[in-house]
């Protein structure tokens, strides 16, 4: 079961609960697939945002607070299609930011903070250019049972 969901060419967040550690899902854009990691269900600081396939879709990066230079940064040429849905992971755990590939256990962008916050929301939102066909796993967003 998972949550689907259409974004604009707009950098608008849409954000959900998030009562775990982490978020998966799925996206379908030519680039810049945003993801926020903030303490309520708006834009502010505290604030993560991973930027996946950003500046043409050639880098991802981790940005804190809106502002520069961002926090992590790797190149990814093409990790973004908009024909086929690619799957990605984001995990924070006492202060360490890790995002990976459906399937891969390493991440290829990570950062640690030394002054971790409480991430209780995450938004997801595309622009630059881009629109994007979400899937999101239901069983990261809260208010949702839980299915064992």
């Amino acid at each position: 079961m998972a949550i689907s969901l259409s974004t604009e060419d707009k950098l608008e967040y849409h954000f959900y609960p998030v009562t775990s550690g982490q978020v998966q899902f799925r996206v379908k854009a030519p680039n810049d697939a945003h993801v926020a990691l903030t303490s309520g269900p708006h834009e502010g600081e505290p604030m993560y945002e991973v930027f996946i396939g950003g500046w043409g879709n050639t880098k991802s990066v981790i940005r804190k607070n809106r502002t520069k230079p961002e926090v992590a940064e790797t190149e990814t040429p093409g990790i973004l299609t908009a024909d086929d849905y690619r799957g990605f992971w984001i995990r924070w755990q006492d202060g360490q930011i890790t995002v990976g590939k459906e399937g891969e256990q390493s991440p290829f962008l990570s950062y640690t903070e030394p002054e971790p916050f409480g991430v209780g929301y995450f938004g997801v939102c595309t622009g630059w250019g881009a629109s994007g066909e979400w899937l999101i796993e239901a069983r990261c967003i809260g208010d949702n049972p839980s299915r064992t």
